[in-house]
């Protein structure tokens, strides 16, 4: 009761001081807690759509129910394909949700400001918590930056998100052994799935392999777009000898 108390003249206080515009509608932002979007965005069911029914059991995004039935046992029905990643090198892949509307706003956010606020924590950790089984893993990497572009950022925002997973979820942090080595082009809207592919071939190296031989690792990234990137990475790691790899991210593109 208390801390409710303390939060909520905390919030007026700052809302009186420091109104803060939702980035999604304009509207008022009313909690800290909620960082750059409104309670109301962030309460959009279309924001975890893809997490609802039935999924792939491989990459996660919705296919069609065995039954017409709106119930399902779990968020990913057991043995259920798409059948078109097949030939992706990681086993499961999951996304806490759509990218737009609140996510899309923090994710961009957390792209020029290394913080991620109190919902979205909040959301990260509970998709984890409700995939762990599909997802389970003993250490988690980030997708790395080039040591160009991480310098001119000064920070790389797929570490901060599986160093959230990391503590939250008592799991072995590693952000070293996988690099960088290409300073791929900025992907920019318009390119196809094949140009993105392109960009970031043999774009990975794994520099320290006795600490991936062997492990399942959970791949972080913020947005999966066409799965160019984390593919990539993903087959660079089973190189070095991970024996699977996992992905989490915070959104996904094409599921709108």
């Amino acid at each position: 009761m208390l801390q409710r108390a303390l939060r909520n003249i905390r919030d007026g206080l700052l809302g009186l001081a420091y109104p803060e515009e939702c980035r999604v509608c304009g509207g008022v932002v009313e909690s800290w807690d909620d960082g750059v979007a409104c309670a109301r965005c962030w309460d959009d069911p279309a924001l975890t759509k893809i997490l609802i029914g039935c999924v792939c059991s491989k990459c996660g995004v919705p296919v069609a129910p065995r039954t017409n039935s709106a119930q399902y046992a779990s968020p990913s029905e057991a043995g259920r394909l798409c059948g078109m990643c097949s030939s992706a090198p990681f086993t499961a892949a999951r996304a806490c949700g759509v990218y737009s509307g609140a996510l899309e706003a923090s994710i961009l956010f957390l792209k020029v400001t290394p913080h991620i606020c109190p919902r979205l924590r909040a959301i990260i950790n509970r998709t984890f918590s409700e995939h762990h089984v599909a997802l389970r893993s003993d250490v988690v990497v980030p997708i790395p930056l080039h040591r160009l572009r991480q310098k001119q950022r000064g920070f790389n925002q797929a570490a901060i998100v599986a160093a959230l997973i990391s503590r939250g979820f008592n799991l072995r942090f590693d952000d070293r052994s996988l690099t960088r080595i290409k300073a791929t082009e900025r992907h920019r809207a318009g390119m196809d799935a094949s140009d993105r592919a392109h960009s970031v071939e043999r774009a990975f190296e794994v520099a320290r392999s006795s600490l991936i031989d062997g492990a399942s690792v959970l791949l972080v990234d913020d947005v999966y777009t066409t799965g160019s990137t984390i593919l990539a990475a993903a087959r660079s790691l089973i190189e070095a000898g991970a024996q699977q790899v996992n992905v989490l991210t915070i959104a996904r593109v094409g599921e709108r």
